[in-house]
């Protein structure tokens, strides 16, 4: 383990039944003081911010907010196949969620990352991050070797959601071998990584994926229908897509309860007005602040937030203004 105050250095790597040990090519000096966190180049004496102790590593917030990316690299983002449309939605969202160089080591998850804090997954279990690792390593591989490869950690079996990490080789499966992602070298790894260009178009185009994962899916529950037959403003979209990222297994039940407030079956707002949509998107946003045993974080709070960028005239809560590649 990286200890406060130790020069990453190159020893042999080491597999042992106590779990994957990470070393590093890079000279980088990791200290804590006051429970602060920091990173030093030896070639470049100077204190980088990391992070904050908290419970079992360490939390950063972050200084790299998606809103100034999408508004400043719209042709960026295009050069990644995301039109305007989506992009609004995304920008509605992303003010609820993280920044673009945030980083988590403390919790259950191990680590997480970015604008969605994706997760390397609980013990046992493959997570979102290696998902997007794959988009970097696909889309621009030398970056993806500059801030991981280079250092052993790569993904394995990545399918549309999820996937692993290896390091060295070695599938990261059991929580002892995952735990290595907590050594704070990692975390200013990520945190590099995060304030990178490539990689943050590869987040913004990632949470546009996360549409594609559940917006034009058939569902039982709607009579067969997808959300995307029932909700097809860009206001309403970055709702769901709110519900979905903070709280992905009640989105359609959430909905199905909004019709039966509504008065409305599936099939009638399928082919419904404006007047239809907002109508179930108010009983919608009532239902999702206490469904489920863990209601939605924030919610009342969150779909304010949402709601600000159609007062701002940035997304549109008009029927079928929203428009999308994704569609699987």
């Amino acid at each position: 383990m990286q200890l406060p105050g130790t020069v990453a250095e190159v020893p042999s790597v080491v597999n042992t039944s106590e779990g994957v040990q990470a070393v590093s090519k890079e000279r980088v000096r990791i200290s804590v003081e006051d429970r602060v966190v920091y990173a030093t180049l030896i070639a470049k004496p100077e204190k980088i911010f990391v992070g904050r102790l908290h419970r079992k590593g360490l939390y950063r917030i972050g200084l790299h907010d998606p809103e100034n990316f999408i508004a400043n690299h719209r042709i960026k983002l295009q050069e990644v196949n995301l039109n305007d449309s989506e992009m609004n939605v995304i920008f509605a969202t992303s003010e609820n969620e993280g920044n673009l160089d945030a980083v988590n080591t403390w919790d259950n998850q191990f680590l997480s990352f970015g604008m969605f804090q994706w997760t390397a997954g609980g013990a046992g279990k493959p997570g979102e991050l290696p998902a997007l690792l794959k988009i970097i390593k696909d889309s621009h591989p030398d970056n993806f070797q500059h801030y991981w490869g280079q250092f052993g950690l790569d993904v394995v079996e990545v399918g549309l959601k999820t996937g692993w990490f290896s390091y060295r080789g070695k599938k990261l499966i059991s929580a002892v071998d995952k735990s290595m992602l907590r050594e704070h070298i990692w975390a200013y790894r990520f945190a590099r990584a995060g304030a990178d260009i490539e990689v943050q178009a590869a987040q913004i185009r990632h949470a546009a994926n996360r549409i594609k994962q559940f917006l034009y899916v058939n569902s039982s529950k709607l009579n067969g229908h997808s959300l995307a037959d029932l909700i097809t403003s860009e206001y309403g979209v970055a709702l769901l897509l709110d519900n979905h990222v903070n709280r992905p297994g009640y989105v359609h039940s959430c909905m199905v309860a909004a019709l039966d407030r509504s008065n409305l079956s599936a099939e009638e707002l399928s082919r419904g007005s404006d007047e239809d949509e907002q109508l179930v998107i108010k009983n919608y946003l009532d239902v999702r602040e206490t469904y489920g045993k863990y209601p939605m974080t924030d919610a009342r709070q969150r779909a304010s937030v949402t709601r600000g960028y159609v007062v701002d005239g940035i997304i549109s809560a008009r029927r079928g203004s929203l428009v999308s590649d994704t569609v699987a």
